[in-house]
């Protein structure tokens, strides 16, 4: 019995051994893989075209940001007629009130108001020896419009509706 012990442990220990031994082998062998050899066949008869030397083209791309959209009011008084007037209008939406005597008509004036949260008021009067047209316009948009008789006053006036 014990040399059937002895004889299934030497017959282990030799595979062992031998997968040890096929291990290194393989994963150290000396012998790198071949390389193919080509053969070419005839020269070439005609010299490789001729080219121009390379050249490096740098183009430089503009990107155009979109402008952030302005929540701004785009305020535009004008008044129309003939001859002059004397003009009051309200510059920014929060009182502060101008006046400019004898302007010639037509009269514009363009404004841009920092949007507060609480929709402006406009104000802008007119009155020269004619009749005058008030009109303010925001954003494009006529918001109010007066004529008045000759000699009197137009006014346009009111709080902007928000848009």
């Amino acid at each position: 019995m014990a040399d059937r012990q002895l004889i299934g442990r030497a017959a282990i220990a030799g595979i062992v051994v031998a997968a040890l031994a096929t291990c290194v082998v393989l994963l150290n062998g000396d012998e790198e893989p071949r390389a193919e050899t080509v053969a070419v066949v005839g020269e070439p008869t005609e010299s490789a075209p001729s080219r121009e030397p390379d050249r490096t083209i740098t183009r430089t791309l503009s990107q155009e940001r979109p402008q952030p959209v302005s929540n701004d009011w785009r305020i535009t008084y004008e008044l129309d007629g003939t001859g002059t007037a004397t003009v009051v209008y309200d510059s920014n939406g929060l009182g502060l009130v101008h006046q400019e005597p004898q302007v010639t008509l037509p009269w514009r004036k363009e404004l841009t108001w920092k949007n507060t949260g609480a929709p402006p008021t406009v104000q802008l009067l007119g009155q020269g020896e004619g009749a005058v047209e008030c009109r303010v316009t925001v954003g494009g948009a006529v918001v109010t419009s007066q004529k008045s008789a000759p000699g009197e006053v137009a006014t346009c006036a009111g709080r902007l509706t928000p848009s």
